[in-house]
C-alpha cells in the first residue's frame, strides 16, 4: 500500500481527496493537516466522514507518508516541497507553485518564486498529454482545472498546427474559488452570472498559453520544460451559481477547412485509447462529469462564418484538482490510471 498524506485537507480540494483516496484499492491515507483543525478529528472539517486520520500539524500528519498531496493555497508549495523531497518523499501539488517559469510566475502572481531550483524536477501533470515522463516523478505539477479543460478541449487542432486564431470562453462552479474566498456567499451568487478577470487578466491564462504552444511545438507528447511555439489567446471567465464543474467553450478559426466528420475523426483519433475523455456528438453537460474525473468534448462548426466552437466539461473539483492529483498517483508509481477514480458522472 502507499502511504500517502494531504496537506491542505480542510479545503474542497482536501475533501476530495480524502474521498478519493480512501476508497483508492493501492492507498493507505496515513495523515491529514490543517492548522485550523490539527488536533480535531476529520469529521470536525467534514460531517460526511466516518472514518480518518485526525487532522495534524504537517510535520506530524507527513510523518509516516510516501507520497504527500499539497492542496494548499500558491506559495506554500514552494516552502514545503523542498523539505519533503530531501525527507525521500514524492509530493504532488495542487497549486500553481510548479507550473510556470519563474519570471512568468512572478508576472502573474505577483511575488518572486522562492524555490526556483525545482522547477526543472517537477513534471507537469497532465497525464494525457505527459504521460510518458511521469514515470517515477519525485515532484509532480498538477494543472489548473480551466488550464484542464481548456488544454484537452484544444490540443488536438494545436497538435495538427491548423489553427488561425482562438478565444476562450469558460464557467465555473463557486467551489473553484476555494472555500473561504471572499464574494461567494449564497447571497452573492444565487441567482447571478458573471464574468470576472477578462482580457488577459486570469492567472490561468499564461498556463494555458504554455500547454497550447508546447503542443504546438512538440506534438502529441510533451516535455514539461520542452520548447514552445508561442501562443497569444483571450480567455474569458464566468462564475456560475453551481457548486461544482466548468463548461469551456473554445471559438476557433483553423488556417485549412474541414468537414465536420473529419475534425470529430481527428479529435477521436487524438484521444484513442485514453479512459478519461469522451468526445461525441452530443453536447458537454456539467451534471455528466458530476463527481467523476471525466472530460466530455463536443465540436460544432459554423457553416456562415467558418468558425468552429470546441466544448469541454469537466468536474472542477476532481478532474480539475484531486482527481488529476491521483490520476498523476497512478501515472508515477505505474498503476492503472483508472484505480480510485470514476468514469461516469453523478445524476441527477
Amino acid at each position: 500500500m502507499i502511504r500517502a498524506a494531504i496537506v491542505g485537507a480542510s479545503g474542497y480540494g482536501g475533501a476530495e481527496l480524502i474521498r478519493l483516496l480512501k476508497a483508492h484499492p493501492e492507498v493507505e491515507l496515513v495523515g491529514l493537516a490543517s492548522r485550523a483543525y490539527a488536533g480535531k478529528p476529520a469529521s470536525a472539517a467534514w460531517p460526511q466522514l466516518l472514518s480518518g486520520p485526525d487532522f495534524a500539524e504537517v510535520e506530524d500528519a507527513v510523518d509516516e507518508a510516501e507520497v504527500v498531496f499539497l492542496a494548499t493555497p500558491n506559495g506554500v508549495a514552494m516552502d514545503l516541497a523542498p523539505r519533503l523531497l530531501e525527507d525521500g518523499k514524492r509530493v504532488i501539488d495542487l497549486s500553481a507553485d510548479f507550473r510556470l517559469d519563474p519570471r512568468v510566475f512572478e508576472a502573474w502572481y505577483g511575488f518572486p518564486h522562492r524555490a526556483p531550483s525545482l522547477l526543472k524536477t517537477a513534471r507537469y501533470g497532465l497525464v494525457e498529454l505527459h504521460r510518458r515522463e511521469l514515470a517515477g516523478a519525485r515532484l509532480v505539477a498538477n494543472p489548473g482545472c480551466y488550464v484542464t479543460a481548456a488544454t484537452l478541449a484544444l490540443a488536438p487542432v494545436f497538435a495538427e498546427g491548423i489553427v488561425a486564431e482562438v478565444l476562450i470562453a469558460a464557467a465555473s462552479g463557486v467551489s473553484g474559488a476555494g472555500r473561504g474566498a471572499e464574494g461567494t456567499a449564497f447571497a452573492e451568487t444565487n441567482e447571478d452570472f458573471r464574468p470576472y478577470k477578462p482580457a488577459g487578466r486570469h492567472r490561468h491564462t499564461p498556463e494555458i498559453e504554455q500547454n497550447l504552444g508546447r503542443v504546438r511545438a512538440q506534438g502529441r507528447w510533451l516535455s514539461t520544460w520542452g520548447p514552445e511555439d508561442p501562443v497569444r489567446l483571450t480567455f474569458v471567465p464566468h462564475l456560475v451559481p453551481m457548486t461544482r464543474g466548468i463548461l469551456v467553450t473554445a471559438f476557433v478559426r483553423l488556417g485549412r477547412d474541414l468537414e465536420e466528420a473529419r475534425l470529430l475523426e481527428l479529435y477521436r483519433g487524438f484521444y484513442d485509447g485514453e479512459p478519461f475523455v469522451r468526445v461525441g456528438e452530443t453536447l458537454p453537460r456539467t451534471k455528466a462529469v458530476y463527481g467523476a474525473n471525466a472530460v466530455r468534448i463536443a465540436l460544432r462548426r459554423d457553416a456562415r462564418t467558418g468558425w468552429w466552437t470546441v466544448f469541454a466539461a469537466i468536474d472542477n473539483l476532481v478532474k480539475g484538482a484531486a482527481g488529476q492529483a491521483v490520476q498523476n498517483l497512478n501515472a508515477v508509481y505505474g498503476l492503472n490510471e483508472t484505480h480510485g477514480l470514476a468514469l461516469e458522472g453523478l445524476w441527477p
